[in-house]
């Protein structure tokens, strides 16, 4: 063989290696996991019961409804596990709801309705607590939810992803309107 001829071989088969590369890191931007967004659009509060008499005898009950947005930005469809949601007062668990296993479509999302029915009097045990609260105007909650799951590429590669939104939420007394909801969002892979 002539070295034109193994020059030309050798060529070839170094651009051939190079388009494969350049596809596979094309690829791998396309079909990178990206994170699955899990957040609290809005929080209303329902069905509001107060009863409160002296001394430190006070009822409170209500129904709060978290908006949540699950998306998946991604290009394979996303299976989540349950997703749980707690609600805390005081770093005391009030009220928690878990919502079914289910898929996300690839690009897809789904906005839902999360009925939480709260009985503040029922968890809280010390009840000072709640009236200092009551007389100051202003309940301060927090949220947590988690939703884990896995993406499945190509039938084939299996990614685990978790995500976690966490929000503090500042209810006025006695309207039990929302006043101030600040969120963070996070995931882990």
């Amino acid at each position: 063989m002539s070295k034109r001829r193994i020059c030309c071989i050798v060529s070839a088969i170094i651009f051939v290696l190079f388009a494969i590369f350049i596809a596979a890191l094309i690829l791998a931007q396309v079909f990178k996991p990206k994170h699955p967004i899990l957040q609290t659009v809005s929080s209303t509060v329902d069905d509001i019961s107060t009863n409160i008499s002296l001394p430190y005898e006070v009822q409170l009950n209500f129904t709060l409804t978290l908006q949540m947005l699950l998306k998946n930005p991604n290009v394979a469809d996303f299976e989540y596990k349950t997703v749980e949601n707690l609600v805390y007062y005081r770093d005391t668990l009030v009220g928690n709801l878990t919502l079914p296993s289910s898929t996300l479509p690839a690009k897809g999302s789904v906005l839902l309705a999360c009925p939480l029915f709260l009985q503040l009097d029922k968890f809280v045990a010390n009840l000072g607590d709640i009236v200092q609260d009551v007389l100051h105007g202003k309940i301060v909650m927090e949220t947590k939810a988690r939703m884990p799951g896995k993406i499945t590429l190509l039938g084939i590669f299996k990614i685990h992803l978790d995500s976690i939104s966490h929000c503090n939420l500042v209810l006025g007394f006695p309207s039990m309107e929302v006043v101030d909801q600040v969120c963070d969002l996070s995931t882990k892979l």
